[in-house]
């Protein structure tokens, strides 16, 4: 799936640099496209002093839109810094009395002196831009070990390879579709050379083919794709000499100023794969490294990528110790959606040739279990494995799949989880669950690729892995686990890994933010008196129901934020950051927490995992997902241009629907499954000239049908009449719980840069009202059913009706239970009985006086009542027939 994403990505992408730049309608928002160079080398060789420190210094050209009056670069690490570069003075004219006017910076692309100071570790990092429409979205910034070079035009043929000498880094820039860039490098024989080329995981459209030839023409080794849009290609060279590195964008698909890459060409080691992938959190573990230029490394088992032989190596590497890190992906390379919602952390290895490639190792849940290869590739031969546990397998041989036995007891419910592409493995794997009496018989069906996604479009996590799978043992015994793979026949070893969990459920959540912009790039920025929302994504793990709030920390002094519930069962809501008129201009870093409760019912907190688009799409409709990846951190820009109009929602003015009237709703705004209710919106203009405005509610589901709630826009606010109405529908099957509901507000408002402009053109203006809560509280709590008396009830005697409750929606307090005789009855009672909290019946006893009148007794009422979340009180009514008889 990763690979249909980014073959999606090429189709929608392909046109002209200045098509794939032209900004979304709306007011403007600063949005980078390009960095280059993508990267710069710590320390020496260029000194500069800046800052108090010596360090190195660069020249940087930053592309986009709506980049006007640059006020700097901002990076994620605060050992790298970015001056402005003005553009020059144009050349006065001594003949001329008045100099020409100052020449303006271009609002697209300007120059930036970059210094990275000498302590600032190799590894990749987030830039972004800051100028007058805000902080923008991020791009890549490798910060290397190796020299950097700029590729040096012409170098698009033989004759005209820019020499390269191993241990450096080339930036450069595939101009166009046709660009083909050539390098050349000297090794010695036996020599193992590595040409790395990263591109899309510096957040470029580049998809590069690179291909390595001999002095003599022979083409030796060749690789494209290696990791998402880059490659990696490396060759043991034959003889001392020099050798060609061909460098174009595969099929010759596109080309233009945001194709940059950044080509590596050295001996220093190459780690291809970490196995196990998982280890245990804070336990130092014993892994295997496979990878080339692996010093004290052995040969790997014949394991191969692209027919280039791989080495492998055993190191110890220790995981961090603290319990909040573990919930964290804190890994310095482009994380995808499909592998985001992982918890882990980087690994580098460092030898005496340098410092490898960083690579993730993820934190496993249940104890790790390194399969054994080869073997278990039959039922016959299956691998028995402890229940719970994480295995940790790949495909060894050509065609092969594994097999593992494990025992379970009749009604034992486990959640076996089979994981690749979210490890960012490239394999469509399978499973299946089998009876270990009869492997032919398939209890689970084949399980494949799961369909489902965090969002449609806007973080798209759907994969190739199938969805977790809850199986409930049907009786003791052993039972099997097939695990296959669709590209088995080309794609063995190391790189062919899996991590397979077979657990008890344990419920948990993840949560992801981006900024609203969801078909562009754009960085968090609030205008003073406006608003900006933020999506928070909520990934639920093992059946984790909870409602989660999510909250704003760091915000700068003026801006506020109101906490967000994202409601039992919803995976989605909008946080609303809201800038007063006088807040101060700045920007600064941010960050969000998500609280939901835990299992032991004591509250979980876990941060919140910044993310942006990555590239904005012409498609904006929700069949085109967009490229998105996690950030690593979340920045907040206040400006001082002024929002020209501020939406409210306005509880107080709730009515709802009873009986077929209107009726004032009471703030809080506490409602029941099945009811309808209209709430008031308020539009406050700053602006002297007011606009119509269009209300919209954003849903909590992608399918509206299976929404807990839904919101239609009644009137809308106009220019003489600046409110209007927003129609709630409370689906009758919604959980209980409570729910944020996002209102958005656009308006056509005049806009123009240039504030000396006597024409100004409309352009949109959203702004977000504070979310509203909404409280859904179940109808009922139980299904009640209350057993007839097995005889008739005798004169002054007493009988036993017992009444059973099958709780609903995680009720698990006590039931009052009451007698009611109907109407007209006389003689027959019974004294109120309680089922305790965790029970679900009790017995009723009824008593007939001994002057009571016999005969039947018809519906006659039991009434079971309880107290929903301690306060809300919830009747039950059913009906039991008897009789009394002398």
């Amino acid at each position: 799936m990763r690979r249909l994403v980014y073959g999606l990505f090429g189709l929608v992408v392909c046109g002209t640099a200045a098509a794939q730049q032209t900004p979304p309608p709306g007011l403007p928002t600063a949005r980078i496209g390009t960095v280059f160079p993508a990267g710069a080398k710590a320390g020496p060789p260029h000194q500069v002093t800046a800052l108090g420190v010596t360090v190195a210094a660069d020249e940087l050209t930053v592309t986009g839109t709506d980049l006007d009056d640059p006020e700097g670069l901002y990076f994620s690490h605060p050992g790298i810094k970015g001056v402005f570069v003005p553009p020059p003075e144009p050349p006065t004219d001594p003949k001329k009395k008045d100099p020409p006017p100052a020449k303006k910076a271009n609002a697209n692309s300007h120059k930036f002196r970059v210094a990275v100071a000498a302590d600032v570790p190799p590894g990749t990092y987030d830039v972004r831009f800051v100028g007058k429409y805000g902080v923008s979205n991020p791009r890549a910034f490798v910060v290397g070990a190796a020299p950097e070079l700029y590729e040096r035009e012409p170098n698009n043929d033989v004759g005209e390879a820019q020499r390269v000498a191993l241990g450096t880094t080339v930036n450069g820039v595939l101009t166009a579709n046709t660009d083909v860039d050539y390098s050349v490098f000297t090794a010695k024989k036996g020599q193992r050379v590595v040409i790395a080329c990263r591109a899309s995981t510096i957040d470029t459209r580049a998809t590069p083919m690179i291909e390595v030839y001999s002095a003599a023409g022979n083409k030796l080794a060749s690789n494209r794709n290696y990791k998402d849009g880059d490659a990696v290609a490396d060759l043991i060279a034959p003889e001392d000499g020099d050798y060609l590195v061909r460098l174009a964008q595969f099929a010759y698909q596109g080309g233009g100023t945001d194709f940059v890459y950044r080509l590596t060409v050295g001996t220093g080691p190459w780690i291809d794969a970490v196995f196990p992938p998982v280890v245990e959190p804070g336990k130092p573990a014993q892994v295997t490294l496979y990878g080339r230029n692996l010093p004290g490394s052995q040969p790997a088992d014949g394991f191969a990528v692209d027919g280039r032989p791989l080495e492998k190596l055993t190191v110890t590497v220790t995981p961090p110790t603290d319990p909040v890190a573990t919930t964290r992906l804190t890994v310095r390379d482009r994380i995808d959606p499909a592998t985001a919602l992982q918890d882990g952390f980087e690994y580098v290895f460092k030898g005496p040739t340098g410092a490898s490639n960083p690579v993730p190792v993820y934190f496993a849940r249940e104890k790790v279990v390194a399969k054994k290869n080869p073997g278990g590739s039959t039922p016959s031969t299956a691998e028995p494995i402890p229940v719970p546990c994480e295995v940790a397998g790949f495909i060894a041989r050509r065609g092969d799949s594994d097999w593992y036995s494990f025992d379970a007891k009749k009604g034992e419910t486990l959640l076996i989880d089979l994981a690749a592409v979210r490890i960012g493995v490239e394999a469509d794997f399978y499973l299946s669950v089998r009876d270990g009496k009869d492997p032919k018989r398939d209890l689970s069906g084949e399980q494949d690729d799961d369909p489902d996604s965090l969002h449609p479009f806007g973080f798209y996590t759907r994969s190739t892995d199938p969805a977790p799978y809850k199986f409930t043992a049907p009786e003791d015994g052993k039972y099997l686990i097939l695990v296959g793979c669709r590209e088995a026949s080309v794609l063995t070893g190391p790189r062919a890994m899996y991590r397979l969990r077979v657990a008890p459920p344990k419920p948990d959540y993840r949560a992801v933010a981006m900024p609203y912009s969801r078909f562009f790039q754009s960085g968090p920025t609030v205008w003073q008196g406006g608003t900006q929302a933020l999506d928070v994504f909520l990934h639920r793990a093992d059946g984790y129901s909870g409602a989660v709030t999510v909250t704003a920390e760091g915000l700068p002094a003026g801006v506020t934020a109101k906490p967000v519930t994202i409601g039992p069962g919803a995976r989605w809501g909008v946080l609303v950051l809201h800038a007063a008129a006088n807040a101060a201009p700045g920007v600064g870093p941010i960050a969000l927490k998500a609280t939901g409760p835990g299992a032991d019912g004591k509250p979980v907190t876990r941060e919140v995992r910044p993310a942006t688009v990555t590239w904005g799409t012409a498609q904006q409709n929700a069949n085109t997902p967009v490229i998105a990846r996690l950030d690593q951190s979340m920045l907040l820009a206040v400006r001082p241009e002024k929002a020209q109009f501020a939406v409210a929602v306005d509880p107080a003015g709730a009515t709802i629907k009873l009986n077929g009237k209107d009726e004032k709703l009471a703030a809080p705004l506490i409602v029941k499954q099945g009811d309808k209710f209209t709430v008031l919106v308020k539009v406050n203009w700053a602006a002297p000239e007011k606009q119509n405005v269009t209300l919209t509610a954003e849903p909590l589901a992608p399918n509206p049908q299976n929404a807990p709630l839904t919101v239609q826009a009644g009137a809308q606010p106009t220019k003489e009449k600046p409110e209007g109405t927003l129609n709630f529908d409370v689906k009758s099957n919604a959980a209980p719980g409570v729910y944020a509901v996002t209102v958005k507000g656009v308006a056509q408002v005049p806009f123009v840069r240039d504030p000396m402009a006597k024409q100004k053109a409309n352009v949109p203006e959203e702004e977000f009202a504070e979310p509203l809560l909404v409280t859904v509280i179940p109808t009922s709590v139980a299904k009640v059913t209350v057993a007839s008396l097995p005889a008739a009830l005798k004169l002054g005697a007493t009988g036993e009706l017992t009444v059973k409750v099958e709780r609903q929606f995680d009720y698990a307090g006590p039931y009052t239970v009451k007698f009611a005789a109907p109407m007209g009855t006389t003689g027959v009672t019974a004294d109120e009985v309680t089922i305790p909290a965790g029970q679900n019946e009790v017995k009723l006893v009824v008593k007939a006086a001994a002057d009571a009148k016999p005969g039947s007794v018809s519906n006659a009422t039991v009434t079971v009542a309880a107290q929903y979340d301690n306060k809300y009180p919830i009747s039950h009514e059913a009906k039991v027939s008897f009789t009394v008889a002398k």
